[in-house]
C-alpha cells in the first residue's frame, strides 16, 4: 500500500515526516510512502514577524489543504504550530514520543539567560518569548528572526544576534548531541514552552478507518495523553501566535498535571491544576488563568 505524506520542504519538517514514517514501518512493512512537498505562507514570508503576517495557521494551513484537495492522506506538524481552531473536517490521528519540550538559550560561548551582557541582542520571532524574556531581562535587545532552525542558526554564528530562543525538541532533531550552537535549557517558569512543543503529529480527514487506526497504534500514549490537556487549555483561552502564553502537562501513571502562565498588562499569571481527565486539568487551568487574568483587565 502507498500513503503519501504532506510536509513543509524544510530539513527539520523532511525529519519529522520521517518519524512518521518511521512509526508506520514498524507496524506495517509493505507500506511504501510518497512524500509532498508544501510550501508555506509562513515559509515564503521571512521579512515579518509570524504574528505580523495575519494568516492563522501560518505552517499549518496549506499543508493541511493538501489533504482537503486528494493530494496527500496525512500532513505531518509540530503540534506546536497547530492553532486551536483546527481545520474543519481533519483530526489528529498520531502522535510521537515527546522530544524535550522546552525553549532553550543558543548562544557562540554557552553563555545562560542571566549571564548575557545588558544591550545583548536575542532573536525570537515569537510574542510569547518576547515578553516573558522582557519580564526577566528588560535590559536586553529583543529583535525578530526568522527563517529554519538551520539558518537561524547560521544568523546567531554570524555574530547578527548575541543569543537566540530556539525550541530544543528542533535542535536535537536536526543536529542530534552535534548542535554548531551551544544552548543552556529556559526554567519553564522563566520562559514557558509553546503548547504542545516537543510532539510531532499527523493529520487526516475524518473517516480515514484503517490509515486512523495504524495512526493511533503507533502513537506514543503520554504524548497524546499531554496533548489533549493543552490543546484543551489552548482552546480554552483562544490562546494564538499573539498571546504571550504557554505552558506543559505532565502526565505520570493516571495523574495529569497542568502548568501555564500569561503576560497579563506587563505582568505574569502563573496557574496550576491537575486530574486524572487530560481535559479536565486543561480546562481546570484555563479557568484559573481566564479567571487570574480578567482581574487585570484581559480575557
Amino acid at each position: 500500500m502507498r500513503v503519501r505524506v504532506a510536509t513543509r520542504g524544510s530539513k527539520l519538517s523532511l525529519i519529522q515526516a520521517e518519524m512518521l514514517m518511521g512509526a508506520l514501518r514498524r507496524l506495517e512493512r509493505d507500506i511504501s510512502f510518497e512524500v509532498v512537498v508544501v510550501r508555506t505562507t509562513g515559509d515564503a514570508v521571512q521579512d515579518k514577524p509570524l504574528y505580523a503576517i495575519g494568516v492563522k495557521g501560518v505552517f499549518e494551513r496549506e499543508v493541511n489543504m493538501a489533504l482537503l484537495r486528494g493530494e496527500a492522506d496525512i500532513a505531518v506538524h509540530s503540534l506546536k504550530d497547530l492553532p486551536s481552531a483546527f481545520t474543519p473536517g481533519l483530526k489528529i490521528a498520531w502522535y510521537s514520543p515527546r522530544d524535550p519540550p522546552l525553549d532553550v538559550l543558543a548562544t557562540r560561548d554557552g553563555k545562560d539567560l542571566w549571564g548575557l551582557p545588558p544591550g545583548a541582542v536575542v532573536g525570537t520571532s515569537s510574542v510569547r518569548r518576547r515578553e516573558f524574556l522582557r519580564h526577566v531581562r528588560g535590559d536586553l535587545r529583543v529583535e525578530v528572526v526568522r527563517g529554519n532552525v538551520d539558518t537561524r542558526i547560521g544568523k546567531l554564528l554570524d555574530g547578527r544576534y548575541d543569543a537566540l530562543v530556539l525550541a530544543e525538541a528542533g535542535l536535537v532533531r536536526l543536529y542530534g548531541g552535534s548542535s554548531p550552537a551551544r544552548y543552556t535549557r529556559l526554567d519553564p517558569r522563566v520562559v514557558p514552552p509553546a503548547l504542545g512543543q516537543g510532539i510531532v503529529v499527523g493529520v487526516v480527514k475524518e473517516g480515514e478507518g484503517w490509515l486512523e487506526d495504524l495512526l493511533y497504534r503507533a502513537s506514543d500514549a503520554r504524548a497524546r495523553t499531554e496533548a489533549i490537556a493543552e490543546r484543551t487549555f489552548m482552546g480554552e483561552v483562544a490562546a494564538g501566535c499573539h498571546t504571550a502564553v504557554g505552558g506543559i502537562a505532565t502526565a505520570e501513571g493516571e495523574r495529569v498535571s497542568m502548568y501555564a502562565a500569561a503576560m497579563v498588562e506587563g505582568r505574569k499569571v502563573e496557574v496550576h491544576a491537575a486530574s486524572d481527565d487530560p481535559r479536565d486539568a486543561g480546562r481546570r487551568a484555563a479557568e484559573i488563568l481566564i479567571k487570574e487574568a480578567g482581574a487585570l483587565g484581559r480575557w
